[in-house]
């Protein structure tokens, strides 16, 4: 059976590994099972914190990648980036990965350390095994890092544009959330108390460590010219939710 030494390791990801996404902490291959902790999809951390990422197996990846060393292996993704390779081998450091970061473990359980995280840490984390006797490499769906202090976003909401509204039959309001921390705010609507469908755009890292995004609600004209006042409100299951309300008598539309 051919492993991967640690010269040519690196060639693993190609197109395998660019997740834009991830639903689940855990990953079932056959009979090879993946969990990676923390089990939230999203775990936040103060700057010079200690951060301990698990990865366990159902079954003991291979013991020999090169050294008579185990095949596991942890990468970061950064948004609009390729994987990068930070540990092989369990506990091999790849060039070029900030000392800060170490790997442990064996057999079926290990884990990635970064003592002292910093803001350039934050990202996305994979752990990687190989398992025999059918030579199958594994990933998990991964575990978002973010890196930052608590902090509510400042929502605003746009109303339809007086051109929209004399050329379509459809009323687009945009609620925009700016510095918010950590990435997981969810988004939602109400339109005189009920609670309508919307689309959130992609979290965008800004310089100083803080998120913003945005979020649409289409509604047809003629709601638009019912409504009485229409609510934005976001949400994060540690700190106090945050809503804007936009009466109608409000807009000149």
């Amino acid at each position: 059976m051919s492993i991967n030494t640690p010269a040519n390791w690196s060639a693993q990801p190609n197109s395998d590994l660019f997740f834009t996404s991830w639903s689940s902490d855990q990953f079932n291959h056959g009979q090879h099972i993946v969990t990676q902790t923390p089990t939230a999809s999203v775990k936040a951390v103060l700057p010079g914190q200690t951060v301990s990422l698990n990865c366990k197996t159902s079954s003991d990846v291979h013991p020999n990648c090169g050294s008579s060393l185990p095949c596991m292996a942890w990468y970061q993704q950064k948004p609009g980036s390729i994987p990068e390779l930070l540990v092989y081998q369990g506990s091999t450091i790849n060039s070029g990965t900030p000392s800060r970061f170490s790997g442990s473990g064996s057999g079926s359980n290990f884990t990635l350390t970064i003592s002292g995280v910093q803001a350039e840490d934050a990202g996305d984390y994979y752990c990687q095994s190989l398992h025999y006797p059918n030579s199958v490499w594994v990933f998990t769906c991964g575990t978002r890092l973010d890196v930052g202090s608590n902090s509510a976003p400042t929502l605003t909401i746009l109303p339809p544009s007086s051109e929209e509204l004399s050329s379509t039959t459809i009323a687009t309001l945009t609620c925009l959330a700016n510095k918010g921390f950590p990435s997981d705010w969810t988004m939602s609507w109400k339109v005189d108390g009920t609670s309508k469908k919307q689309e959130t755009s992609p979290r965008v890292l800004e310089k100083d460590g803080l998120y913003s995004w945005s979020s649409t609600l289409n509604l047809t004209a003629q709601e638009w010219t019912k409504a009485g006042e229409v609510t934005c409100e976001a949400q994060q299951k540690s700190q106090t939710p945050v809503t804007k309300t936009l009466r109608k008598a409000d807009c000149s539309g």
